[in-house]
């Protein structure tokens, strides 16, 4: 690959970053809502909120597929396996990862207490439950992002045909 390509390589993958990261934003906002609802007028109890996790996660990957399919890898076809990839992948994340990392920033705590005391301190609305619950979800979040991109780069969007490549044929 010469340099001439590696620089349009480049610019293409910011750009798909770019769009992920808005999309993400999006979906992040769509689920943050979907889980807020549940875990404070469904579930109430933080102890469930694993629960509130995967049905947010649930219904946000299915727009997260048609977004991704549609915006960000738009110049791609996802192939049948990588339609099942994503979804596989998405199963795990909602069943497995994302609730694993909801019990595993259950435990940050002092980060917890302490952003509590700047929000009290600042005379926000917020109580503790909230605090904990929303940093737990932006945590849980960013992490599984990272992970989603590069599983959707190389694995469901990686491989398959460019709409280009379809016309060329």
């Amino acid at each position: 690959m010469n340099s001439d390509d590696k620089k349009a390589n480049n610019k293409t993958t910011a750009k798909r970053v770019g769009k992920f990261l808005i999309i993400g934003i999006i979906l992040t906002i769509f689920n943050f809502i979907v889980y807020t609802l549940l875990a404070r007028l469904v579930i109430k109890n933080n102890d469930y909120l694993w629960i509130a996790t995967m049905v947010a996660y649930i219904l946000a990957t299915i727009l997260a597929f048609f977004l991704h399919s549609n915006i960000t890898w738009k110049e791609r076809h996802p192939s049948k396996t990588g339609i099942i990839n994503f979804f596989i992948w998405n199963l795990v994340t909602a069943l497995a990862i994302s609730p694993f990392l909801t019990w595993t920033f259950k435990f940050f705590t002092p980060l917890y207490q302490f952003i509590f005391s700047i929000t009290n301190a600042l005379h926000f609305p917020f109580d503790y439950e909230f605090i904990e619950s929303t940093t737990i979800f932006i945590f849980a979040t960013i992490v599984t992002m990272i992970l989603n991109y590069l599983f959707y780069d190389k694995l469901v969007f990686g491989n398959s045909k460019t709409k280009k490549d379809e016309h060329e044929q």
